[in-house]
């Protein structure tokens, strides 16, 4: 009787873990196309501005396992390089750019303290250094790293934010097919 309760009990094991991984699998997949659009809805809204491209190009979609990283997808991948590092906050003194990001003339009085590095960077050390909290199996962040993110949601509300969690929750009933 031990014997057969051995067996069953690695045969579930082993069922588990092809389950976990398959859902990993589905999940890695649920956020690539997270990434996508929040990478669209950040360019396509009409009242964005990206003067140097930092906060695009600091947006990441990471998958945690078990409170581990897994994989993050960064959208410093998919779009063009920020052309300076991040403006810094200033007193009566505007940056000016000749074309900037977007490709306009354009001038910014920055309002926020930043380190003056790349959005990019800011991204690849959230990664890096952030641990959901929480006992779930599996957790996705999707994150805005640049010190400004939320002063421009809060501000001007053209990050793309709430298009991407619009997205994010039906394509999470997509995935998970929920509700149909």
């Amino acid at each position: 009787m031990a014997k057969n309760k051995k067996v069953i009990d690695e045969a579930f094991k082993s069922f588990e873990k092809q389950i976990i991984d398959t859902a990993e699998t589905e999940l890695k997949k649920y956020c690539w196309k997270l990434l996508q659009e929040a990478i669209t809805a950040r360019q396509q809204n009409p009242g964005a501005h990206n003067f140097t491209g930092n906060l695009l190009n600091s947006i990441v979609v990471c998958l945690y396992r078990e409170r581990k990283p897994v994989i993050a997808y960064y959208a410093s991948d998919l779009v063009p390089e920020a052309i300076r590092p991040k403006m810094n906050l200033r007193i009566r003194r505007r940056v000016f750019f000749n074309p900037d990001y977007d490709g306009e003339k354009s001038a910014y009085l920055p309002k926020i303290k930043t380190d003056g590095g790349w959005g990019k960077d800011d991204a690849r050390e959230f990664f890096s250094e952030y641990i959901p909290s929480g006992s779930n199996l599996f957790d996705i962040v999707v994150a805005y790293t640049v010190e400004y993110a939320e002063w421009i949601q809060y501000q001007r509300a053209t990050t793309g934010y709430v298009r991407s969690l619009q997205y994010a929750e039906s394509l999470g009933r997509t995935f998970l097919q929920i509700g149909s």
